[in-house]
């Protein structure tokens, strides 16, 4: 996952998906689980931030709970929260 602050005021977010990961239809489904964690985490998100997730082959056979947990965690070492 990679950050860059802005001076805009809103957060934008992008999720590549090589086709490392699988087939269309699994990169569709790891795009899709990986924008909803994003849009779900946006109010609590610093404000002006430009993310760009990468997926990695794992995310195609990985637990929704699992992404979560790692997108969790990563926001918390780079932190992007606003209550970091």
């Amino acid at each position: 996952m990679g950050v860059m602050v802005t001076d805009g005021t809103d957060t934008q977010g992008a999720v590549v998906v090589s086709r490392r990961v699988g087939s269309a239809v699994v990169r569709n489904r790891v795009k899709r689980r990986l924008r909803d964690f994003f849009r779900h985490q946006l109010p609590s998100l610093k404000r002006g931030l430009w993310l760009v997730i990468t997926a990695k082959p794992p995310a195609a056979t990985a637990k929704t709970e699992a992404l979560r947990s790692e997108w969790l965690r990563l926001g918390k070492r780079l932190s992007i929260f606003a209550d970091s």
